[in-house]
């Protein structure tokens, strides 16, 4: 991947760090970000032991999707082989944030899943935990693959963070988001006397609602929107 589409994609790969970090869902070295490659074939991610805040375009690692061969300065993130796993099982799937934000991780930790709560949360639809498999392992890509199924967008992985897919990184990052506010409404809820998931006849009405709206987007125009986190100043926010 070369020229004007591997330097769009970087700069959006390191844009989603900055605003994971702005979002206050990850700091420092914590999490990983990757993109599908206009290829096909390989796909671009943040390296490992690499500050969000300090991340350059020459700082990213590209990855062979089937070989896992890896080409940069750096080594890729040490979750490379969970994100390789996700874009060989998801051919629909084209971005992959890895993150650590506080409320999700707290109900990974207690190994619950966040029933779909709320109408717009139908898109996400239920978060489940996957069993616990140990960070950067084999194993942890297969517990997440057997959570995500062939239509899920986003895992809690016990005793660990998140996992959000998504067809481009806007939307990744929107649920990578979106994933945390979900989870702060079910502890809430709980906390409160337990939180009333939404029956599936209305999660299926709401899903296919969103689903009918959103098709009336143009991919290439709104839908994958992520304008940078500058003020007008020109300095990050």
């Amino acid at each position: 991947m070369e020229g004007e589409a591997r330097v769009k994609l970087s700069q959006q790969i390191i844009e989603v760090g900055w605003r994971l970090v702005k979002s206050e869902l990850t700091d420092g070295t914590s999490g990983n970000i990757s993109a599908r490659c206009g290829d096909g074939t390989s796909v671009l991610m943040t390296p490992t032991g690499q500050d969000y805040r300090t991340l350059t375009e020459r700082d990213l690692v590209q990855v062979e999707i089937e070989s896992g061969r890896a080409t940069g300065r750096w080594k890729p993130t040490s979750e490379w082989r969970l994100h390789v796993a996700i874009y060989q099982a998801r051919p629909d799937i084209n971005a992959v944030i890895h993150h650590h934000s506080t409320w999700a991780s707290a109900v990974a930790v207690a190994r619950k899943t966040i029933p779909v709560l709320l109408d717009e949360a139908a898109d996400i639809g239920p978060i489940p935990t996957a069993t616990y498999a140990p960070s950067a392992s084999p194993e942890l890509a297969e517990v997440v693959l057997r959570e995500l199924g062939s239509c899920g967008n986003a895992v809690l992985l016990a005793n660990h963070g998140v996992v959000v897919v998504g067809r481009h990184l806007a939307e990744a990052m929107r649920r990578a988001l979106e994933v945390e506010r979900l989870a702060k409404i079910y502890i809430g809820a709980e906390i409160l006397g337990g939180a009333h998931p939404l029956e599936d006849a209305d999660v299926s009405r709401n899903r296919a609602f969103f689903e009918t709206y959103r098709a009336g987007t143009p991919d290439g125009e709104v839908a994958t929107d992520l304008p940078p986190l500058v003020d007008q100043a020109g300095a990050r926010g």
